[in-house]
Order: C-alpha cells, then sequence, then structure tokens
C-alpha cells in the first residue's frame, strides 16, 4: 500500500508523462502517427489503447461505490489525429475523478489534489474487483512512460 505522500508523486509525475505524450501525438505528421512502435503496433492504435485505459481508470474511481463493477465503456477510435486529444482528455478526467474522490472520502493531500489509497474499481486487463487508487495509477504511469519510450 502506498502512503499519502507516494500517490500523490504518482499522480504528479503521471500528469506530467500524459502532457507530454498528449503535446508529441498532438504534433506528429501523419507519417509518423501511422507508423509503427518497436513491437510492430501502430502509434496511434498504441495511443488509442492508452487513452481507452484511462477512460476505464477514470470509470473504476466514478463507479468505486458501486456494489458490482461497471459496465466498462468503450473509447471510440476516430481517426489517427484526435489520439493526442484523447489521451489529454482521459487523462484529465482520471485525475479530475481521483481528486473528486479524494475530497469524497476526505483523504486529500495538502494540495487538494489525489491523496489517499481508496480503493476502486480495477480497469480491465488488471484483474478485476476492488484495488487501491495508487495500484492503477502506478500502473497507468506505466503503461504512459512505456509508450512515451517507443515513440
Amino acid at each position: 500500500m502506498q502512503d499519502l505522500a507516494g500517490v500523490e508523486s504518482v499522480a504528479a509525475r503521471l500528469e506530467a508523462v500524459l502532457a507530454r505524450l498528449a503535446g508529441r501525438f498532438r504534433s506528429m505528421p501523419e507519417s509518423k502517427l501511422l507508423g509503427r512502435l518497436p513491437d510492430g503496433q501502430p502509434r496511434a492504435s498504441a495511443g488509442h489503447e492508452l487513452a481507452e485505459w484511462l477512460a476505464y481508470a477514470a470509470q473504476g474511481v466514478e463507479d468505486r461505490d458501486s456494489a458490482v463493477a461497471p459496465e466498462w465503456r468503450q473509447l471510440p477510435f476516430d481517426g489517427p489525429f484526435v489520439v493526442g486529444d484523447q489521451i489529454g482528455v482521459t487523462g484529465h478526467d482520471l485525475l479530475s475523478a481521483c481528486a473528486r474522490a479524494s475530497a469524497a472520502t476526505g483523504d486529500c493531500g495538502v494540495s487538494g489534489g489525489v491523496g489517499g489509497d481508496f480503493t476502486v474499481w480495477a480497469p480491465p486487463g488488471m484483474g478485476g474487483g476492488l484495488v487501491r487508487i495508487g495500484a492503477v495509477l502506478g500502473h497507468v504511469l506505466e503503461r504512459a512512460e512505456g509508450l512515451g519510450r517507443g515513440l
């Protein structure tokens, strides 16, 4: 379990990484967006997968008080040129949902940002069930940093 400072630190790092990724995708020429990463996956598809995962994570936070896991909403793929915006918006949604949840649980950090280590629904691919927010943010950060290294 992460302590308060650890969760806030992960959230701050995640915010910075997502801002960089969103900017990089927004500024990529079409040839690069449609090009492939070292693992063979198209860049735009990899960016969309990250954005979709961010949306799932935000939904898991928003629906944390539900008695059952949410019906996960799919993020549509609207083409390679919107991937940067999708990363930016879904990342913002996740961090905002975490800040609201922190405030609602009375478990806020000194800046009123993401704090505590409350439970949320694990996004698809993370084992299911309720997990600590620190685990979700850490997993998202790993995915985002991995994508950033591959670009």
